[in-house]
């Protein structure tokens, strides 16, 4: 019996200590985890599966979804419990309940056409004049909203962006240089433009402005790069504050507007000039009419939220006169824009 007891002990004891081993390998409750993470993709609400919002998103995005984030992706890796040091444009509601491309371009174009801040001072391809709705050309800086010369002397110089995917005349840095700014030029060579270069009033570099977020990259590599985003070229050049940029994209405009809106690059900015192009969605939006005239609204309506008023619209009404391809609300496929950033700090 004392034998069979003994055997018995030491069989039980083998047991316990591989018992012990398998609860070793299989972790604590509360150990950290591995070093990769398994979600497990359910369609219902909490679900982890990747949520695309955004032009060309399917039944959705400006297409159905209801307001949300525009163009917002989530990798199923992505931290989900980091604070988000980016703030998401949000969509607007829809114009009416029925969704259609009249109630939407309706809304965009009487926004667009009516001005919210009031400049009795302003700057354009005329010169130094009284403003009026009927002065000659496109673009206009408020005077109304720019320092004296004599304070932002003892400051540091007007600092002036100007971006151009097209060939087109020099009016606007020579303007901007008369007033003593320090204007730098993006994109293609402006016409007549290389005697003001030799005398020094402007510098022009061939760089395009980039939406995309790319990988990190060192100084030399982003010199060699042709196209940055908007933060980057400040960052290079060492700018913190731009007094005016302004730009025409060539229907770029919209994701770029979109990127510097996400990233809050727009509050480095006091007064902006764009021109906007409708005669079809732009690069990389997508959906139906109606949902990408959505996406457009809420856009400028982000820009608004941002502290951002208009104070000048232009029709032009050399260029063709459609909108998203068709002839319709009497609408030109371009128009050119100007806001004053009413939050901003001298």
């Amino acid at each position: 019996m004392g034998g069979g007891s003994a055997l018995r002990l030491l069989l039980l004891g083998c047991w316990v200590l591989s018992l012990g081993q398998i609860l070793l390998r299989c972790g604590r409750p509360g150990a950290e985890p591995g070093p990769f993470t398994i979600i497990t993709i359910r369609g219902g609400p909490g679900s982890a599966a990747p949520r695309r919002e955004g032009p060309g998103a399917p039944a959705g995005g400006p297409g159905g979804r209801s307001p949300g984030s525009l163009q917002r992706y989530q990798d199923e890796n992505e931290n989900l419990g980091q604070p988000k040091a980016q703030q998401e444009v949000a969509l607007q509601p829809w114009a009416d309940g029925s969704e259609s491309l009249r109630s939407e371009a309706e809304r965009f174009l009487t926004y667009i056409s009516t001005p919210q801040l009031p400049c009795s001072r302003a700057l354009s391809q005329a010169g130094l004049q009284a403003f009026t709705a009927s002065t000659a050309g496109a673009w206009r800086v408020c005077l109304d909203h720019m320092p004296p010369v004599a304070l932002k002397l003892q400051q540091e110089r007007c600092l002036v962006y100007t971006f151009s995917m097209v060939k087109r005349g020099f009016e606007f840095s020579q303007r901007m240089s008369e007033m003593r700014c320090q204007v730098h030029s993006f994109g293609l060579t402006p016409y007549k433009q290389a005697d003001l270069w030799q005398k020094g009033h402007v510098q022009h570099h061939a760089l395009w402005l980039d939406w995309h977020k790319r990988r990190p990259t060192t100084s030399a590599q982003r010199r060699r790069s042709p196209a940055r985003r908007l933060n980057q070229i400040m960052q290079d050049f060492g700018h913190k504050k731009i007094d005016v940029l302004e730009a025409d994209l060539a229907s770029a405009e919209w994701k770029i507007l979109e990127s510097i809106l996400v990233d809050g690059t727009a509050a480095a900015v006091h007064q902006l000039i764009l021109a906007i192009h409708l005669h079809w969605p732009g690069f990389e939006v997508s959906g139906s009419e109606a949902a990408v005239v959505r996406y457009w609204y809420s856009l400028l309506k982000a820009l608004e939220a941002r502290g951002f008023r208009l104070f000048h619209s232009f029709k032009d009404l050399q260029k063709p006169q459609l909108f998203l391809h068709k002839e319709l609300f009497n609408a030109s496929s371009s128009y050119t824009l100007s806001w004053v950033n009413t939050y901003w700090m001298y």
